[in-house]
């Protein structure tokens, strides 16, 4: 008999690379676990999703089935933050730090007391301090960064699942007794094309152009302003050198050496890593997750930079990406790493024989395996505390 389990999450057609993620387990975990899938819209799921799995709002929850939290640093996961902490279940940290999450509680309700206090918990005098400064808007644009807040949903779950090392080892820490799973983000990759000719020319692409792709949301902890800065500065060495970017659906434009293709499908996403030559994969501050986006880059085979200190520079073997110390020179910094890239095309292959490795040691079907027994293992304990 399969063991009955509740996944939590948001789902396609969402915005939400969480959503991309779990959608892409479902059917590995569904050969091994009878799922309930639980949104906070159940009609606005994607048909396809509704036809094959059972989807139920919150209010429909059996509250004697295992719960499955997958928990991100969104306004997407308000829901299932709030009810984690009232029913205990697994939480799948996407994110170890979810400040901009329970800060948009504040902002949102216009009450600021329950972020003063959890800031003054988690960091005592300095989190007092913080909580002011970035209530009055006054904190820039790296202070929620800076302070983590997670404390009340690892101390109301009854396991953790991480996708990175990182943030496996800050839960086991802060968790004694409790069960934590390293699970890495899997790799995959869904395109059109198979081959970079092809991807370049269904995205009408220069087919000689040096393209530098920088994937995800326009937010700042994207770094795109760096990202631009040196493509600039790359312009007069290189002819045809084009830094695109996909994700961000408030700029579309297309032509020159700057280019945005907006929101796209995932399957569009993959013609555009497929179509480049050096994917970046910045982010800074990190928040302690997992990319996703750079997973979709390993699998694609091509060779990507990360920001120094983040999960990816932490969690992946040495080679398999460039990294970028961020500071005062980063800009500078990144363009040298870009030419030395783009101008070399031995090291440029070894990193793209890497990332492929890399990505064939992720596949989603073992890891999803990995996650079901870890799921049992936790139910079965929780069966024997309570009877």
């Amino acid at each position: 008999m399969r063991l009955p389990v509740e996944i939590w999450s948001p789902f396609p057609p969402q915005a939400s690379g969480v959503a991309d993620y779990v959608h892409e387990q479902l059917e590995a975990l569904d050969r091994v676990l009878d799922l309930t899938l639980v949104a906070e819209s159940a009609a606005e799921v994607a048909t396809d999703i509704r036809k094959r799995y059972r989807v139920i709002a919150p209010e429909q929850s059996d509250l004697a089935v295992l719960r499955v939290y997958h928990v991100g640093n969104s306004p997407l996961h308000g829901f299932i933050y709030r009810e984690a902490l009232e029913v205990p279940g697994v939480v799948v940290m996407h994110e170890w730090n979810l400040h901009e999450l329970l800060l948009g509680f504040a902002v949102t309700s216009n009450d600021f007391d329950g972020y003063r206090v959890q800031m003054r918990r988690e960091h005592g005098e300095r989190g007092t301090v913080a909580a002011e400064t970035v209530g009055s808007a006054l904190g820039g644009r790296y202070w929620t960064g800076t302070f983590p807040l997670n404390s009340e949903i690892l101390e109301s779950a009854l396991a953790v699942v991480c996708l990175s090392a990182q943030t496996a080892a800050r839960a086991t820490s802060r968790m004694p007794g409790r069960r934590v799973l390293y699970l890495p983000l899997h790799a995959s990759l869904r395109s059109h094309s198979s081959t970079r000719a092809q991807a370049r020319s269904r995205l009408r692409l220069p087919e000689k152009a040096r393209l530098i792709l920088a994937p995800g949301l326009g937010t700042p902890s994207r770094c795109f302003d760096i990202a631009e800065a040196a493509v600039e500065s790359l312009s007069p060495r290189f002819e045809n050198v084009v830094l695109l970017t996909v994700g961000d659906a408030s700029r579309v434009e297309t032509g020159g050496p700057i280019q945005h293709l907006g929101r796209v499908s995932l399957e569009t996403l993959g013609d555009a890593l497929l179509a480049s030559d050096v994917v970046l994969a910045l982010r800074f501050p990190s928040r302690g997750e997992a990319s996703a986006l750079l997973m979709r880059a390993l699998a694609a085979g091509r060779a990507s930079i990360v920001s120094a200190g983040s999960t990816a520079d932490e969690d992946l073997p040495e080679g398999v990406v460039a990294r970028l110390n961020h500071g005062p020179t980063e800009s500078r910094e990144l363009a040298a790493v870009l030419a030395f890239l783009l101008d070399n095309d031995e090291a440029r292959s070894r990193m793209e024989r890497l990332a492929l490795a890399t990505a064939l040691a992720r596949s989603a079907g073992p890891l999803a395996e990995e996650m079901a027994a870890f799921l049992a293992t936790v139910a079965s304990q929780r069966e024997r505390t309570e009877s």
